[in-house]
C-alpha cells in the first residue's frame, strides 16, 4: 500500500473520533496536530530535502507526534515535566503496537525514522550516530511543533500572564547563552515565559525562523502580558528585542 497523505488524514480523523472534541483541551491537541503536520509539510518541501514520498512522511510524524496525548494529557500545557512518562516515546510506540501505522501502509521502509523523529522531538537534542537524513525528519518535526507551541501559548495561555518579578538568575542566565530553558528549572511566571521565549534558540532551518517572525509570536506574546512593574515590563522589552535581532539573524 503505497503511502499517501488522503491515507494518513483518514486513519488520524478515525483514531480521534471516539474523543470529545467539545473538550477544550481534545480540540486543542487536535488543531495542534494539524498545524504540526502543516508546518512540517510546508518545511519539507521548502528546504528541498526531500522526495514526495518523504514530505508525506513528515506530514505522518507531525500529525501523529502526540497520539498518545489524547488520552493522557488533561491541561493545556503541551508538556508537562511534572510527569515522569515519556509521552514522545509513548507515542511512537503506539504507532506500532496499536497498529497505526499498519493500517496508513504496508510498507516498512520508513518504520525506523517515523519511530524516531516521534520519540525525539521533545528531547535535548538528537540521538548520536543518526545519518544526516534521519536527523532532517527528527528536526523538521522538532521545529514544527516549537513553532505551534507559539501559537498554543497565545490562544489556549498556560502560564498567568501577570508578571510580577524577574526571572531567576539561573534562567536568564541560560537565556543570555542562547540556551533552551529547561522548565524543571522555572521558579515564576517570568521564568515561564522565557522558557517559551527560548525555543527560538532551537529551530533548525531559516524558514522556521521566518514562520516565526511572519507571524510576529515573540511581540505577540510579549503584549500578552500583564506588568506591576515598569522596570519588568521594560526588561521584557528589551528581552523581545533581543530575540527579534537573534532571529532576524537567522533568516539572514
Amino acid at each position: 500500500m503505497k503511502l499517501k497523505s488522503s491515507r494518513v488524514m483518514k486513519v488520524f480523523e478515525q483514531y480521534v473520533k471516539k474523543y470529545d472534541m467539545n473538550n477544550a483541551n481534545i480540540k486543542m491537541r487536535y488543531f495542534h496536530s494539524l498545524k504540526v503536520m502543516e508546518i512540517c509539510r510546508d518545511i519539507a518541501l521548502v528546504t528541498g530535502l526531500f522526495n514526495e514520498e518523504e514530505v508525506i512522511v513528515c506530514e505522518l510524524i507531525g500529525l501523529f507526534h502526540e497520539i498518545a496525548n489524547f488520552d493522557e494529557m488533561p491541561s493545556y500545557r503541551l508538556t508537562d515535566e511534572t510527569d515522569n512518562e515519556d509521552y514522545a516515546l509513548k507515542s511512537a510506540r503506539m504507532m506500532f503496537d496499536n497498529n497505526i501505522l499498519r493500517d496508513i501502509t504496508d510498507d516498512t521502509t520508513y518504520d525506523n525514522i517515523i519511530k524516531l523523529a516521534i520519540f525525539a522531538y521533545d528531547k535535548n537534542g538528537l540521538p548520536k550516530g543518526i545519518d544526516d537524513k534521519s536527523a532532517a525528519f527528527c528536526n523538521v518535526l522538532r521545529d514544527a511543533h516549537k513553532i505551534d507551541n507559539f501559537r498554543i501559548m497565545l490562544n489556549y495561555p498556560y502560564i498567568d500572564s501577570r508578571i510580577t518579578a524577574y526571572p531567576s538568575g539561573m534562567v536568564y542566565d541560560n537565556f543570555k547563552k542562547l540556551r533552551v530553558i529547561e522548565r524543571k528549572l522555572t521558579e515564576n511566571n517570568s521564568d515561564e515565559i522565557l522558557a517559551v521565549l527560548s525555543d527560538a534558540f532551537d529551530l533548525n532551518y531559516r524558514y522556521s525562523y521566518a514562520l516565526l517572525k511572519n507571524n510576529n509570536y515573540i511581540s505577540k506574546i510579549i503584549e500578552s502580558l500583564t506588568f506591576t512593574s515598569k522596570e519588568v515590563e521594560g526588561f521584557f522589552k528589551q528581552i523581545e528585542k533581543v530575540l527579534i535581532t537573534y532571529v532576524d539573524r537567522k533568516i539572514g
